[in-house]
């Protein structure tokens, strides 16, 4: 229950607003305010305790500051473009009643570039108060609420995501706020989230071949595979790593004999697994129909790509689930909602590899 309400005040705190009166502008429903897909989407925290204090992993898609920025942008821009439009025109347009040009022409701008800035202003308000949201100016307010339910230090790592594909939770949320719509397609609706994997091109059958196990493991080198027991004797990790990797450096070296320097934390890079988009599924089943009856339930499914771990499925390589039945390769979310007719159901699943 504890983690259920803080994942509800997280959700909360990253959809704050400002206050229509405070911005001029016209009061908006909650309802219709949910249904917007420009903010902040946050899955569900990761919760890590210690004795001392509990660390909460978030993932974070900022839909909203991409938006504002978009905005002001075409903002500024449509406003240059009026003003050059204002200094082409004949100067007839602007002689009205016999006063002088010049005075209209300045009345012009000045009246184009209030109603700009005004524009420009509430936008910028809105980003100061999305960019405060990751600082510890607001932060502090959530931390000291979720202190109350664990009664210890609280801190935060939060990670920005760039595309709503690289967790379920995002695109899961997306799809089940546009199924609120009875008039949605559903099938549209998921054909918009699968188009934008981008999947890495591969030749699949050197991918699913079995690799052959080398001898030169780290497993055959040491007894025991803790940190401290491999620096026992060997305190300096660099020297550790380079004597493990040995040959993978010196290949890496002599391809890239034009460089300067080498860079030992490119080859812990490319030796990290599950960088890339395996693939992805997403099902929607429940009362999706367009009439207001209940109707049997619908079932629509799409998918790109595979979900299947390749080390363990095809490459003969092993692999350790999570918890026992969690793979490590999936991620999964499951959003359940409800319309007039009756409740539904969206899952999701992105796979990764190397």
């Amino acid at each position: 229950m504890y983690d259920i309400n803080i994942n509800f005040l997280i959700k909360k705190f990253f959809n704050l607003q400002f206050n229509y009166k405070f911005l001029f502008k016209k009061y908006k429903p909650y309802r219709l305010r949910s249904f917007s897909l420009n903010k902040i989407y946050a899955s569900k925290a990761e919760i890590k305790h210690t004795n001392n204090k509990a660390i909460l992993t978030v993932y974070v898609y900022n839909r909203e500051k991409i938006s504002l920025l978009k905005k002001i942008k075409i903002l500024k821009k449509g406003f240059y473009n009026k003003v050059k439009l204002l200094i082409y025109k004949n100067k007839e347009i602007f002689f009205y009643n016999g006063e002088d040009t010049n005075l209209i022409y300045n009345k012009a701008i000045k009246a184009l570039l209030y109603k700009n800035l005004k524009l420009i202003r509430k936008y910028k308000l809105r980003l100061s108060l999305n960019k405060y949201k990751f600082e510890e100016k607001l932060l502090y307010k959530l931390k000291n609420f979720i202190i109350k339910y664990y009664n210890k230090k609280v801190e935060f790592n939060i990670v920005n995501i760039r595309s709503v594909v690289f967790h379920t939770d995002f695109f899961t949320k997306i799809l089940t706020s546009k199924l609120l719509n009875r008039k949605a397609n559903i099938l549209a609706a998921m054909d918009t989230i699968i188009n934008k994997v981008v999947l890495p091109k591969v030749n699949r059958i050197v991918e699913k071949s079995l690799e052959k196990k080398s001898l030169n493991l780290l497993e055959n080198k040491y007894k025991y595979l803790n940190l401290s027991f491999i620096l026992n004797k060997n305190k300096n990790l660099s020297k550790v790593l380079n004597k493990l990797y040995h040959n993978i450096i010196m290949d890496y070296y002599n391809n890239n004999l034009n460089k300067d320097f080498f860079r030992i934390y490119e080859i812990i890079f490319n030796s990290i697994n599950y960088k890339n988009i395996g693939g992805i599924r997403l099902e929607a089943k429940g009362r999706l129909t367009k009439r207001y009856r209940a109707d049997r339930a619908i079932f629509k499914v799409r998918w790109k790509g595979g979900l299947k771990n390749i080390d363990s499925s095809y490459k003969g390589l092993s692999s350790v689930n999570y918890r026992g039945y969690a793979k490590p390769n999936l991620d999964y979310s499951i959003l359940t909602s409800k319309r007039r007719i009756g409740a539904f159901a969206v899952k999701g699943w992105v796979s990764g590899k190397k």
